[in-house]
């Protein structure tokens, strides 16, 4: 899952790192810091170097983690690494700024050497020339679905497309017009039970299910309703023409 991170920061074990070892996780929270990050001054890096001494480092992460201003509502390693592998690659660019951008250029002038003759057509589109792999555009569609309160997921096109979705469903015209739901929540523990007493958060996903199969099924009807009425309209014809012998419409 981090391998193209850990390729661009130049990581010499790819593919090879398992953050759910703990004795792997600390080696490579210490080559982060050591080789990419190098947020703490040398001396002071000292307790994340004991990495055969859990208690001693554990404590020494979550100050770290505090110092460097991991965001709190990261709280799996895996979201936490994918934080802090994102920092050090815009550290990585921000001390190699020159080398990227002469790669960059040079890039771009071998495209330009292979063009043909046959004419470019040039979009008027300005989401043809974002660049979807970048820190910032990954950075700022997390932002995106935490504000609109999706939950985190690692890959940020998967969040963006469920920040996609909320806005067009919740955020529409239709929807908008609206008048916005107001006073006490739904009583959802009130009434009977799915008989899942026994395991309360299970009892409670399935109640939760139960409310969302009732909206749907009166959303069903409602669609079914309009349908009826709109076939009514163009079917219910008292125009009469004794001369063909029949009802309706012509």
């Amino acid at each position: 899952m981090f391998e193209r991170y850990l390729t661009a920061l130049q990581y010499p074990r790819v593919g090879q790192l398992n953050i759910d070892d703990p004795k792997d996780f600390r080696c490579f929270m210490m080559w982060l810091e050591d080789q990419k990050i190098r947020f703490l001054p040398i001396e002071e890096r000292e307790p994340l170097r004991k990495v055969n001494a859990p208690d001693e480092w554990n404590r020494a992460y979550e100050k770290y983690k505090k110092d460097i201003k991991v965001p709190e509502h990261l709280k799996s390693k895996q979201e936490q690494v994918t934080w802090l592998l994102l920092y050090a690659i815009r550290l990585e660019y921000t001390d190699n700024a020159d080398q990227y951008r002469a790669l960059t250029g040079a890039r771009k002038l071998q495209q330009e050497s292979q063009k043909t003759t046959v004419p470019e057509v040039q979009s008027a589109n300005p989401f043809d020339s974002f660049d979807f792999t970048s820190a910032d555009f990954e950075e700022g569609s997390w932002k995106l679905a935490e504000r609109l309160g999706i939950a985190y997921h690692p890959d940020h096109l998967v969040s963006l497309r469920a920040a996609a979705k909320v806005i067009s469903g919740a955020y529409n015209r239709e929807a908008l017009k609206e008048r916005p739901i107001t006073g006490q929540p739904f009583p959802i523990e009130q009434g009977s039970g799915m008989g899942l007493e026994a395991d309360e958060e299970l009892e409670q996903c399935a109640r939760i299910m139960r409310l969302l199969q009732i909206q749907n099924i009166r959303t069903l009807q409602t669609t079914i309703n309009e349908t009826i009425v709109a076939v009514q309209n163009v079917t219910a014809d008292p125009r009469t023409d004794t001369k063909l012998g029949k009802v309706g419409m012509k």
